[in-house]
């Protein structure tokens, strides 16, 4: 078993030092003008590409100049020029990022499964490297009443997505000849009621859209701005109820606006000088797919102790309070 550790160990060790390696290699690759090298203009077909190639492939093939260093050296780069503005996603790499680009997408995808991202057009090299599935995630607040209703919100979200033009010059008026362009996504955030606070919602593949990585995903952390009256617990709402000392001895009854705009009562019965609290069963939040079933309040009563007492009121009250 420790050889095992070890072994695997050392093939991670290896192989982040294969992929440091590799980025500094690409770094210091110069970077060839494949559309020069075919004689082609950068907004050139893939017809036009093809036919340069088979034009100049022969012209400068191995077999008609034979000893000649110069022409093998020009077969070498007519060829490796067309394997990449043949290939749709590694034409619009090399766009980007030029040959190195190229180099770097071709790298083996299990080496610490790091990708390129052609989002960031203007970054270096090393800053446009990053993990595979990346997720964005969004704070959205709403109000106490739509956990307990449940409610639908639209959302209206721009994210980057690829253009299906061929991207060169300005002929297209959605990219202007860039890879990628933004897009307006409208979605649908739904609220369940009785759903927790700071619960999330995912949208599967709503975000930034390359041909090289896979759609981001949306999280909506949905959460609960703060309320007045109600602080929720779990499916409890619980409230601070500030009462008299005349009230903690003798009771009340008091009524109270509900998170729905009904009314509620908290009723104490008294005999109580320290703080104490009142549970309303059934008046919480709804519970999470349980219909009909509701949490409680747990209501926190909080004696006002006066201030100060008159010669008379004191009287009074130690009479009251004799056995």
């Amino acid at each position: 078993m420790a050889h095992l550790c070890y072994l695997a160990t050392s093939i991670k060790k290896v192989t982040k030092m294969f992929v440091f390696t590799l980025l500094l290699l690409i770094t210091q690759t110069g970077n060839r003008d494949f559309y020069h090298i075919l004689n082609v203009t950068n907004d050139a077909s893939k017809r036009v590409i093809e036919k340069s190639f088979m034009r100049l492939s022969r012209k400068y093939h191995p077999d008609k100049n034979k000893g000649d260093s110069h022409a093998a050296e020009k077969f070498t780069d007519i060829n490796d020029a067309y394997a990449v503005l043949r290939d749709a996603n590694k034409r619009r790499i090399y766009d980007i990022y030029g040959e190195r680009g190229v180099h770097l997408y071709e790298a083996p995808k299990n080496a610490d499964a790091f990708m390129l991202n052609p989002n960031q057009e203007e970054d270096s090299l090393t800053q446009n490297v990053r993990r595979v599935g990346q997720t964005n995630r969004i704070n959205f607040p709403v109000d106490l009443l739509d956990f307990y209703e449940g409610r639908a919100y639209p959302l209206s979200l721009t994210r980057r997505t690829m253009c299906r033009c061929p991207h060169k010059g300005f002929k297209c008026t959605k990219c202007r000849g860039r890879p990628t362009m933004r897009e307006n996504v409208n979605l649908s955030l739904i609220v369940e009621r009785g759903s927790e606070d700071r619960s999330v919602v995912l949208f599967k593949g709503a975000g930034d859209v390359s041909e090289i990585n896979a759609p981001c995903d949306i999280e909506v952390v949905v959460f609960a701005r703060k309320h007045p009256l109600f602080q929720r617990k779990g499916d409890d709402l619980h409230m601070t109820i500030d009462v008299a000392l005349k009230e903690a001895l003798l009771g009340f009854n008091k009524e109270y606006k509900h998170i729905d705009g009904s009314t509620f009562q908290v009723s104490y019965h008294g005999a109580n000088i320290g703080n104490h609290t009142v549970v309303v069963e059934g008046k919480g939040m709804p519970k999470y797919l349980a219909p009909g079933e509701f949490g409680d309040v747990v209501a926190h009563l909080r004696v006002l102790q006066p201030k100060s007492l008159s010669q008379e009121q004191r009287t009074k009250l130690s009479d009251a309070l004799k056995e």
